[in-house]
Order: structure tokens, then C-alpha cells, then sequence
């Protein structure tokens, strides 16, 4: 008789998990394949604009992930946030990832390819990088195409809303979302020429405390992420009309990639708007065992 209950309690065990895997499939469909640099990334990689926030599959230190809504409260104004796990090709969190903003510094980062492509000395990508530098920003955007630059590497690397800004000076108004910006790092960490790679994140992990304008860059990411390393690609405008202020990056070993971007009212001071996108990477760092 104990030996049939066991039986019986093991069938009920096996299909209560099976249940359970079934619900799991259903919450979340598997997340897109790794980057690769030709052809652009398949249409898993785009998500949608609704807000999801998925479970971490197993073997992630994580508690409970936070859901957009919640995050959302944080920042008022304008607000997306994605974090992608490349070792499961899964996105964790996903809230408005297919909102547009002006990318500010953050298209620093397209300039920096396109800078050691043309074979630009990695001295000058290392300052364009780490210091936020606007004059070399300028001065590489008007030498190397301009406008050129953000379509040429869109079509690169697969970039679906990325478009180049309508004054073709004004460099920061280039139009990203965060789905872009994942985009941007996946090909940097999984498909760029080697020492391109290792010249990009080599002045991403050492992002100076104030950029060469005085700005202090290090929220977001580096101010809530305490436990692991990280690299940086932040970004600050104001006021068109609202306040601009993004944090990016990856964390855990290069395992993470982070993207938050926020468009706050120009009424906010940068000291109150820099604390609420370094409060959405806290409410993310805890349950993912950032800090």
C-alpha cells in the first residue's frame, strides 16, 4: 500500500510540473536567437510596445522582478525600460521598449563604430566615450558622413526605428528606442571586429565621474549597481521640450544588457531627475543580484 501512494504521489508531482511548464510557455515565448552581424537581427528580436515584465529563467538570482507599471510610478513623464539576458537570448523586463526619444550622447555610441571603421585612433574613441565628449562628437559626426553614420549602422545592425535627427547638425537628436539600443550592444558584444569591441568597452568601464561638459554621468548604473561590473553609455539634454536622461549598459560579466530612457518635465532639476532613473535601475539591481 506505501508503495502505491508512492507511485500515485509521483504521477501527481511529474504532472503538476507539466502543467507548470505549460503555463510558463504561455506567459512568454522564447526570446530572439543571439545577434548576428549579417543579416540584420530576425523579427524575434523586436518587441512590443505593450508593457511585459517576464520571470527570469532558472539558474537567475532574482526575487520579483518589478512590472513596468511599477516602474512607470518612478519617473514621471516618459519612460522605457528593457533588460536583456544574453545568455538566454530572453528579455526580463520590457516596458515601451518601441518609444522613440532623442538620443542625446547615447549615439556616441554609433559615432564610436563608425570612427573605427574609418580607422580613427582609439585615443579619440576613448574620450568620445568615457568623457561624454561633445566637441569630439561634433567634430567626428561633421568628418566621418554626418547623418550618414546613424542610417549606414542602422542598416548594419538592424536597427528598426533609429533614425538620423531632421537637423542634420544637431547630432543628439537622432531618434532611438530602447529595442535599438539593446540592438546596438548585442552587436557590440556579439558580432563587432574583436578590438573594435575591446576599445568600445574598454571607455565604457571607465566612464569618468563628470563628463567634459561637468555633467556627473555615473547614475543610473553605476550608482545602483554594486555587486558585479558594469559599462556605460549614459545620456542628458534639456529642453526639447522635456528633460532628456538616459541610462545604459551591461552588468554581470557582460551577462546584462540594460536600457533605461526617461523624457522628464523640463521643470525638474537634473539632481531630482539623474535620483528617479537611478531608482528604476535600483528596483531592477536587487531581484537580478546587482547590489
Amino acid at each position: 500500500m506505501r508503495r502505491g501512494n508512492e507511485v500515485l504521489l509521483a504521477a501527481t508531482c511529474a504532472g503538476a510540473v507539466a502543467v507548470m511548464l505549460v503555463v510558463a510557455a504561455a506567459v512568454r515565448p522564447p526570446g530572439p536567437a543571439e545577434a548576428r552581424p549579417f543579416p540584420p537581427p530576425p523579427p524575434a528580436l523586436t518587441t512590443s510596445v505593450a508593457t511585459t515584465a517576464t520571470a527570469a529563467p532558472p539558474g537567475t538570482p532574482v526575487a520579483s522582478l518589478p512590472t513596468g507599471a511599477a516602474l512607470a510610478h518612478l519617473v514621471p513623464g516618459k519612460l522605457s525600460v528593457l533588460v536583456h539576458d544574453r545568455r538566454t537570448g530572453r528579455d526580463l523586463v520590457s516596458h515601451q521598449p518601441d518609444a522613440t526619444y532623442p538620443a542625446a550622447s547615447l549615439v556616441k555610441l554609433l559615432i564610436a563604430l563608425e570612427a573605427l571603421r574609418q580607422g580613427e585612433p582609439a585615443g579619440v574613441v576613448a574620450e568620445l566615450l568615457s568623457r561624454s565628449d561633445d566637441e569630439v562628437a561634433g567634430r567626428l559626426w561633421a568628418q566621418l558622413g554626418g547623418p550618414a553614420i546613424v542610417t549606414g549602422w542602422a542598416a548594419r545592425i538592424g536597427l528598426t526605428a533609429t533614425r538620423p535627427p531632421a537637423d542634420p547638425g544637431h547630432w543628439g537628436s537622432t531618434l532611438v528606442t530602447a529595442a535599438d539600443v539593446v540592438r546596438c550592444y548585442r552587436y557590440l558584444l556579439d558580432a563587432a571586429p574583436p578590438a573594435t569591441r575591446q576599445i568600445v568597452l574598454r571607455a565604457l568601464e571607465s566612464a569618468a565621474r563628470r563628463g567634459a561638459d561637468g555633467f556627473e554621468q555615473l547614475f543610473g548604473v553605476p550608482a545602483a549597481v554594486t555587486a558585479t561590473d558594469w559599462a556605460v553609455d549614459q545620456g542628458w539634454s534639456c529642453c526639447d521640450p522635456d528633460r532628456t536622461l538616459h541610462a545604459t549598459g551591461v552588468v554581470g560579466d557582460r551577462r546584462y544588457v540594460v536600457v533605461v530612457l526617461t523624457a522628464q518635465p523640463a521643470a525638474a532639476s537634473w539632481a531630482v531627475a539623474t535620483r528617479r532613473v537611478t531608482a528604476v535601475v535600483k528596483a531592477l539591481a536587487g531581484p537580478l543580484g546587482w547590489s
